[in-house]
């Protein structure tokens, strides 16, 4: 049986939280060999599972739902969702092994799901880029920060009938 993009992501993620199967499934509220069923994918994880493993992974829900969700009816949208798919998931699967390694693994460590892909793509590129992000990442805290000011200012101003 070949793993699907479901079954293939639980994992990956799983491994990269250095969760074992038995705590992701004392998560879910279920036994370690129906969790374990779910990444061979005999069985595919009901959607409060799926909630419960968003919640614990801090992804949106919809990224398993769409691995979970198979459109035969509509062959067109279901070649485009899984050519979608596939790209998402070859990107995680970058993600997770860069993340794997274990002097990347200490860096990753602490932060925050969000935080780890932004570093992660921020690493993958070259150094004018990395500068042009960091300029747009400054210019977009300057302008909430006056933005934040200038709330606060009209925050303070009588209101004039």
């Amino acid at each position: 049986m070949s793993e699907k993009p479901l079954e293939k992501y639980l994992k990956e993620l799983r491994k990269s939280y250095n969760y074992s199967q038995e705590y992701v499934a004392s998560q879910l509220n279920i036994t370690r060999q129906t969790y374990s069923h779910y990444e061979t994918g005999r069985i595919t994880p009901p959607v409060d599972s799926l909630y419960n493993l968003s919640r614990l992974y801090k992804v949106p829900l919809n990224s398993f739902l769409e691995l979970s969700i198979h459109h035969p009816e509509n062959e067109e949208h279901s070649i485009n969702t899984s050519n979608r798919n596939k790209s998402e998931c070859d990107d995680i699967n970058e993600f997770l092994k860069h993340i794997s390694i274990p002097e990347n693994s200490k860096k990753f460590k602490f932060l925050k799901r969000q935080e780890k892909l932004v570093l992660y793509y921020y690493q993958l590129l070259d150094d004018r880029d990395q500068e042009d992000i960091l300029s747009f990442m400054k210019v977009k805290c300057r302008n909430r920060k006056k933005n934040t000011q200038r709330n606060a200012a009209t925050a303070d101003m009588p209101v004039v009938e």
